[in-house]
């Protein structure tokens, strides 16, 4: 979004009262025109981020029979790219960990809300957004660099059960692709003391950097790596 064009944003609330405070908190933010339209109706909000006419989602957690977190479930499955950014009434840390897992940008809380919160939080979500479409647009030549990379390269659930690993990460643990996808990374790790600190720093921060770790491979052999999550 150019900053000459309109930021068009859906609030995605059944309180029309809270759809005003927070469409009013947005329009006090200088120097950008926005676009603010509102939805009540859980099933109308999804057409709606089917037709991807909106650059953001303000998503309530309440919605009626229905929450937030239903929606942001359904969202994902179209495929959808814009930032949803979920709005709580109080802070709920269980409710924030799981929207963030499941592809929320971001949380709020709407007692909390102020234009200056909103003012850091839009930005981020909008230029997030433009990466992950970049990114996706040039997947097929980030696809190429992962396959061919000398380095061990994996992609893992939150359990860090293998989802996907190159060459060099099958020839490290010495099994084929196929049966290294059915078991986790911590399968590897011959240390528990190593195990619990990747735990505890995932817990904590999301990452794990430079991190020495020894891995026994399928014939035993112990192998010493740098980890990054």
């Amino acid at each position: 979004v150019t900053s000459s064009q309109p930021v068009r944003f859906l609030i995605i609330d059944d309180d029309e009262d809270d759809f005003i405070l927070t469409s009013g908190f947005i329009n006090s933010i200088e120097d950008r025109t926005f676009d603010i339209q509102w939805c009540y109706n859980y099933k109308t909000a999804l057409e709606h981020i089917a037709s991807k006419k909106f650059h953001l989602y303000f998503v309530d957690y309440r919605l009626g029979a229905k929450t937030g977190i239903d929606l942001l479930s359904e969202a994902m499955k179209m495929n959808c790219e814009e930032p949803i950014i979920l709005l709580t009434g109080k802070g709920n840390s269980a409710i924030d960990k799981q929207a963030m897992q499941m592809g929320a940008v971001d949380y709020l809380i709407k007692s909390e809300l102020t234009p200056e919160k909103l003012e850091r939080c839009i930005p981020y979500a909008l230029e997030r957004s433009a990466s992950t479409k970049a990114l996706r647009a040039n997947e097929p030549k980030y696809r190429s660099i992962f396959e061919k990379s000398k380095e061990a390269v994996f992609t893992t659930d939150l359990s860090l059960v293998f989802k996907d690993v190159n060459a060099a990460m099958v020839n490290l643990v010495g099994t084929d692709k196929n049966q290294l996808i059915r078991h986790t990374l911590y399968q590897f790790i011959d240390n528990e003391n190593i195990r619990v600190a990747i735990r505890s720093k995932l817990d904590k921060t999301g990452e794990v950097n430079d991190l020495q770790v020894g891995l026994i491979n399928a014939k035993g052999k112990r192998r010493n790596c740098i980890l990054y999550l």
